[in-house]
């Protein structure tokens, strides 16, 4: 963080009550702010090494629908807490941009980057972003694809099916994005499993964020 903005947080202990409610009381006067520079404020604390003062930027950033530009640079930092941080704010403002960054995080040398980069992708998945992260999947060698996907869907067998059955449509996979059709538009289903799949039909808006 910027030193100015910085130094009152340092005064107070981490720990204490003081501490505590400085930073949250911090966090939400940026909030109440919400504009560029509160925005921006709010993610130079994500590189904090508080991780209370994290978590609040964090969920500030998700209220105020932040848009993915900034915190995407978050995610090559060389603190391992601050790509964490980023990942989770960005899986959790489904930022489809981001797909890409965070599936390079699955080869971190950090544990804890690489299941929150696993966790992003996955809140992606499950919600409008499916698709997006099938054809980022797609350009991956078959043998490291099978193993990503298990990564993403760590465990839930609807998401694994998901991006399986995507991944099979090679005409949704190579389309140009202004062919894919987003999902507050028509879209055509085919079931599988009793999950809706996303897939290719004629002209529609590009997905990204």
């Amino acid at each position: 963080m910027a030193e100015e903005s910085f130094t009152p947080l340092r005064s107070f202990d981490a720990f204490s009550p003081r501490g505590l409610a400085g930073k949250r009381e911090y966090v939400q006067g940026l909030e109440a702010r919400a504009d560029r520079e509160s925005v921006s404020l709010l993610v130079e604390c994500l590189s904090d090494e508080s991780g209370y003062l994290r978590d609040l930027a964090e969920a500030a950033l998700v209220r105020l629908r932040a848009k993915a530009d900034p915190v995407l640079p978050m995610l090559s930092s060389g603190l391992w807490y601050t790509r964490v941080s980023a990942a989770r704010t960005l899986g959790r403002l489904g930022a489809r941009q981001a797909i890409a960054p965070l599936l390079d995080l699955l080869g971190d040398s950090n544990q804890s980057v690489r299941r929150a980069g696993a966790e992003a992708l996955h809140a992606i998945a499950q919600g409008d972003g499916a698709l997006f992260v099938a054809r980022t999947l797609y350009a991956r060698p078959d043998a490291e694809r099978s193993r990503l996907v298990r990564e993403i869907a760590a465990g839930v067998r609807e998401v694994e099916a998901r991006l399986a059955d995507l991944l099979r449509r090679d005409d949704a996979m190579v389309a140009e994005e202004d062919e894919l059709l987003s999902h507050d538009a028509e879209v055509v289903r085919a079931s599988g499993d009793g999950v809706a799949w996303e897939v290719l039909t004629g002209p529609g808006r590009g997905g990204d964020r």
